[in-house]
């Protein structure tokens, strides 16, 4: 994107904020508000060299010196969450802008819209929450649109930055690419003496999207739903929540990498083993914070499993946080942990087994392209052993930052993170480590990350 582009878009976002500010002067029942994130990361990660290309299936030869995550040989490692960071300075994946407007209209119904544009997106404006509201009671509330899949703690205010102590959470739970639903939920909320509430339920499904801003590979959740709870008791909050649906691949693309996805599918299918185009999954979320005005300790823990025999990435998460507030001044530290679930491993090893028997070589070679030679049908079988056994993950993040309040409105955070365990060998390469959330195989196996940013709400 040029300059002049973005300084287009900004100017069309500062014109509507400006109309809309307008008419919240003229209109009490118009309520708005807004969020800033701007800052900048850097790393000293170091990827290895991308693979020599054969064209088979399109993957070509493996090595363990040179990277396949961003090749076509590397057609499932799906949710690389450092994209492309690198050992530069990037100065727009942290941006982010965030505009909400919500409309009164009676005692009983309300408008709510949210739109915010990501820098790691290109700056493209997305609409985030489009809903109305209704309350048949003084405790119960609908709400039919767009709105937030609760996955995690934080899934409301996963973009507003004043409210929560990171520059970012933390990358190793908070990656889920689909983060916005279109359906219906309900919230029930209570207060029984000191402890109050809600219980909250959701169907709907999730709308086609790119879970990343590198790798477009569209995919949608359909007939989600989910239930979840938050209790608050004293200086403590309890989260908990699940949420299942049927996760559909785009695999019609035919280009990078829907049709590498398009052709592992198709090699898994011709094997008897499950395809990748339609898994039921379930994600469960525990989380808990205390806050008594001077600790902060915050935790939680994620599961996501798919159907049986799934080969896809399944990850078990969860963080620890704990920060103390010196006046204006939070210091803080995390420790975040991913691995895949052990029946998912147990997964990837037999489709590996099922592609690797002799005696499926007939079918799998009936689907190489006219005129490929069996030996670069070897290569093809070798990589996708390969793509199956590296959606094994296992990684660990520590993190320490320091938050300072500004004003009650603006805070700048300072943090850095340590990511390694991946897997433990040299390259970061083996079957139960794959790279992590890395979308390059990083050299060593891990990497530091820099990052400011300064957070505000208006």
């Amino acid at each position: 994107m040029t300059s002049t582009t973005r300084m287009r878009r900004l100017a069309w976002a500062c014109t509507a904020l400006g109309a809309i500010s307008l008419s919240a002067q003229a209109d009490d029942n118009l309520r708005l508000n807004g969020f800033l994130t701007a800052g900048v990361t850097g790393s000293d990660m170091k990827s290895l060299p991308t693979c020599p290309s054969t064209g088979a299936f399109g993957s070509m030869a493996m090595s363990k010196s040179c990277s396949i995550v961003t090749s076509a040989g590397n057609p499932l490692q799906y949710t690389p969450t450092y994209d492309h960071l690198g050992n530069t300075t990037n100065w727009t994946n942290s941006s982010i802008l965030g505009l909400q407007a919500a409309y009164t209209i009676d005692s009983k119904t309300s408008m709510t819209a949210q739109l915010v544009s990501y820098g790691d997106q290109n700056y493209q404006v997305n609409t985030v929450w489009a809903y109305g509201t209704y309350k048949p009671t003084e405790n119960t509330e609908l709400r039919l649109g767009r709105q937030r899949i609760p996955f995690y703690m934080l899934s409301e205010q996963i973009d507003v930055g004043m409210s929560y102590p990171w520059a970012r959470p933390p990358l190793d739970m908070y990656s889920l690419p689909v983060n916005q639903y279109d359906g219906l939920s309900g919230r029930w909320n209570w207060q029984w003496g000191d402890t109050s509430g809600n219980l909250n339920f959701l169907v709907g499904d999730a709308p086609t999207t790119s879970n990343s801003p590198y790798i477009p590979l569209g995919f949608n959740i359909k007939n989600a739903r989910g239930v979840n709870f938050n209790i608050y008791q004293g200086n403590f909050t309890f989260h908990g929540g699940a949420v299942i649906g049927n996760v559909n691949l785009t695999l019609s693309d035919d280009k990078t990498p829907g049709q590498m996805f398009y052709n592992l599918n198709n090699l898994l299918t011709a094997v008897g083993a499950p395809g990748i185009s339609d898994q039921l999954a379930s994600f469960y979320n525990l989380g808990t914070i205390y806050d008594d005005g001077n600790w902060l300790v915050m935790s939680e823990l994620s599961d996501l499993r798919y159907g049986s025999g799934s080969i896809l990435q399944d990850p078990l998460s969860g963080y620890v946080m704990v920060g103390y507030h010196f006046g204006q001044i939070m210091p803080e530290l995390t420790v975040s942990k991913t691995r895949t679930n052990t029946q998912g491993n147990v997964n990837r090893s037999m489709a590996v087994a099922d592609v690797s028997n002799p005696a499926n070589l007939a079918k799998i070679a009936a689907l190489a392209p006219a005129g490929q030679s069996l030996g670069a049908s070897i290569n093809s079988l070798n990589q996708a052993e390969s793509s199956i056994a590296n959606q094994g993950m296992q990684e660990t993040t520590y993190t320490l930052g320091l938050r300072y309040d500004i004003t009650p409105k603006m805070s700048a955070k300072v943090e850095w993170s340590h990511v390694n365990g991946l897997g433990g060998s040299p390259d970061g390469i083996n079957a139960s480590g794959g790279w992590g959330r890395f979308s390059d195989a990083p050299v060593g196996g891990g990497a530091n990350f820099y990052t400011f940013v300064i957070n505000a709400m208006f």
